[in-house]
């Protein structure tokens, strides 16, 4: 770093097409984010809520903290939304089914007593595959706050099985056969109380969320594991 500005420092040209080219790039993301954030409020009142709302929620209830999102994006609209200015904010991705509630259990643990919030935006179809994992965090008092990306759905495979259908001429009626997580739902924050947890939802109108998120952070910052089982569109 320090040779590298030393180089600048002594090439006016050189340093000139660095700052236009930063001011150029700046604009650009800039316009980006505006775009974005327009893209995230489209639908604004649908229930249940879309993904983008979702994660303008959780951004705007968790940016004055000091967080650390464990894992998971919400498709990308966390990183398009929320401001990573530190090395430290993201984790990184889930490595695939039954595994993001491991990976947050210890990113939480390895930020436990930093006064960090670490948040895990957790799909329902990974936890089902490890709803057991919620009693270590009671169990070792590593505070979570877990947001519950809860679209009643394995709608990746169910997806699929649209196309495959529709591919191979077969009822695409049928393609959400082992596919969806209603009838009955699974009812998250019910299972996370009965591991210990603070818990609260099934919250479908984004309206009521902010104030769901404000209870849980209250939880975390006192040690403790909660959750917010928030509903959402399929995709």
């Amino acid at each position: 770093m320090a040779l590298l500005k030393e180089r600048i420092s002594g090439n006016a040209d050189l340093a000139g097409k660095i700052g236009a080219r930063a001011n150029e790039t700046g604009k650009r993301h800039q316009r980006l984010r505006a775009e974005w954030r327009k893209a995230a409020e489209e639908q604004w009142d649908k229930v249940p809520m879309t993904v983008p709302r979702l994660a303008l929620e959780v951004w705007q209830a968790i940016k004055d903290e000091d967080w650390v999102l464990s894992a998971g994006t919400l498709h990308g609209w966390a990183r398009k939304l929320w401001n990573f200015e530190r090395p430290y904010r993201h984790a990184g991705r889930e490595l695939g089914t039954g595994t993001q509630i491991g990976i947050s259990l210890g990113v939480a643990l390895a930020n436990r007593g930093t006064g960090r919030l670490v948040v895990d935006l957790q799909p329902d179809g990974d936890l089902m595959d490890d709803a057991g994992a919620l009693w270590i965090a009671a169990k070792y008092q590593i505070p979570l706050l877990i947001v519950m990306y809860n679209n009643r759905a394995y709608y990746n495979d169910w997806n699929h099985q649209i196309v495959m259908a529709r591919t191979r001429g077969t009822d695409i009626s049928r393609a959400h056969i082992v596919m969806d997580l209603f009838g009955p739902a699974p009812d998250f924050a019910g299972v996370a109380r009965s591991m210990g947890w603070w818990a609260e939802g099934p919250i479908e109108n984004g309206d009521n969320l902010r104030p769901a998120l404000e209870r849980a952070i209250a939880q975390v910052k006192k040690g403790k594991p909660a959750l917010v089982d928030a509903v959402t569109q399929h995709r």
